[in-house]
């Protein structure tokens, strides 16, 4: 036993013991010890609960920022091959190499088969089982999976619905707790009223530092923008309908899904 397989068995066991300690990098330090490709700022959520198959490690190529989420299978192999030997007499056997590019977002409890190359900038439906190619800027689901819309489709639906959303969740939150959220409960709602400086995000105790993305690139893109509302107090005016300023201080509107 050399000493990176101990290496890769400590890590291991600090996961499986101690994985609240571990930080959201940890299982893909001990993937790309693994010898797969992983690249940089890619986060696996709940990894006991998932499938990342070792057999081939040279055959996954997995890139940069990815989101992976509870219960996804990835493939190298296909043992499929056992029912021809039983039926035809040979192996036969099978190879194809299995890429997911960079800031892909896997839903949970996908499949990501043998073979399946998914492009740069993709979401894929929870449940979805992938199989061929999936082309870059999409969002892409189903069994089999299949583009159902283009990212920018997607970015202009979300974006239509972003402040109605918004409105909703802090609606539901005061029917069930009698009161409106603080701006940190709001959670990622806050570039639709916040004041467009570091000190606000600070002292709202927002949450810029985010798993699979970049903190800085975040709080620029937020500081470059404009909100919507002139106040988180204007905002919640408007949730009951009261707000007088809607509208008003409009454009550029920083979205992070």
């Amino acid at each position: 036993m050399n000493i990176n397989t101990i290496a890769i068995k400590a890590m291991k066991f600090r996961l499986k013991y101690f994985g609240k300690f571990c930080g959201p990098y940890y299982f893909t330090r001990i993937l790309q010890k693994e010898g797969i490709h992983v690249g940089d700022n890619t986060v696996f959520y709940n990894p006991e609960s998932q499938t990342i198959d070792r057999q081939r490690p040279w055959m996954l190529k997995i890139g940069d920022f990815c989101k992976i989420t509870k219960g996804t299978v990835i493939l190298t192999h296909d043992y499929s091959r056992s029912v021809l030997r039983r039926v035809y007499g040979e192996i036969i056997g099978e190879a194809d190499e299995t890429v997911i590019g960079d800031n892909v977002f896997i839903g949970m409890n996908s499949i990501i088969l043998m073979g399946a190359h998914i492009g740069n900038n993709v979401i894929i439906g929870a449940g979805s089982v992938v199989s061929g190619t999936i082309p870059d800027n999409c969002v892409a689901a189903g069994n089999p999976c299949k583009v159902i819309r283009s990212l920018d489709e997607h970015y202009k639906k979300r974006k239509a619905n972003y402040v109605d959303e918004a409105k909703f969740y802090a609606r539901k939150f005061k029917e069930e707790y009698g009161r409106w959220p603080s701006i940190k409960e709001m959670d990622c709602f806050f570039p639709i009223y916040m004041a467009r400086d570091r000190k606000s995000l600070e002292d709202s105790m927002v949450n810029t530092k985010l798993n699979g993305d970049n903190q800085e690139e975040i709080i620029e893109a937020f500081l470059a923008s404009k909100p919507i509302y002139m106040s988180y107090e204007d905002f919640i005016a408007s949730c009951e309908d009261k707000c007088m300023n809607r509208g008003k201080c409009c454009g550029k509107i920083f979205v992070h899904i």
